[in-house]
């Protein structure tokens, strides 16, 4: 099982910790999201972890070559990082992936190990983590779970009366629906043009053509997203339940 942490966006609201680092390097009570991430997916098991780089990629590798890692990490730039939204971040993963089971998550997402266990543990072999629990507004990654568990809808476009809850940014793919993936996020982005859409978008048409998607249910378990100072904020006692849990 192999991690793919999408670390290539430029943290704009997080300005000004973002101007000399990439969004993953951002300290969380003094430790950096990124060493949080890998140390997590190595707890639940990842063999390998491949980092998708974008803005300021050379700080991010110059970071991973002075860091000790619990586990090997590889890296690939994203050339068009600043212009085409992050669904083709997940694209240019593709051959780094080998046609291997892969979890893809966020890079800036804090969040408790036993969440990637969770997910890893699935009876579907491509299933997304989604917190039924989450104050859901227009902003929000949204997803309608069905009565069997499978997701039937993606989007921001939900309304949150329709929605089960908030898809918190980590999915497991299996191999056997990478190259389905993979295909339709060259069909969307590149022959269609929709440099704007997020790969729950493409998730999305993935699953109206028939494409099972099972969902976890994130149960209560600590995680949040960074994407600003009021994130940040919060982070740090998000990180103070995970230490919390593990002692």
């Amino acid at each position: 099982m192999r991690a793919l942490i999408l670390a290539a966006g430029v943290g704009s609201r997080l300005m000004p910790l973002t101007a000399d680092r990439p969004k993953a390097l951002v300290l969380v009570a003094g430790v950096a999201l990124l060493e949080r991430m890998l140390a997590a997916c190595a707890k639940a098991g990842a063999d390998e972890a491949v980092v998708v780089t974008g803005y300021l990629d050379k700080k991010l590798d110059a970071w991973l070559e002075a860091t000790p890692l619990p586990l090997p990490v590889r890296t690939v730039f994203n050339p068009e990082h600043a212009t085409i939204n992050n669904a083709h971040s997940l694209w240019v993963a593709r051959a780094a992936l080998a046609g291997d089971d892969f979890v893809k998550l966020d890079g800036d997402l804090l969040l408790s190990p036993a969440l990637l266990t969770r997910l890893i543990d699935a009876p579907w072999p491509t299933a997304a983590l989604v917190d039924a629990r989450a104050h859901l507004d227009a902003e929000a990654m949204k997803a309608v779970v069905r009565p069997d568990g499978t997701i039937g809808a993606f989007g921001k476009w939900l309304t949150v009366a329709e929605s089960t809850g908030e898809s918190i940014g980590v999915e497991r793919i299996g191999r056997a629906d990478a190259g389905a993936l993979f295909d339709a996020i060259e069909e969307v982005v590149h022959r269609e043009g929709n440099h704007s859409a997020y790969y729950e978008d493409v998730y999305h048409r993935l699953i109206q053509r028939g494409w099972q998607m099972g969902s976890l249910d994130t149960g209560g378990l600590p995680w949040t997203e960074i994407d600003d100072a009021v994130d940040l904020e919060r982070a740090h006692g998000v990180a103070e339940r995970i230490a919390e849990a593990r002692a």
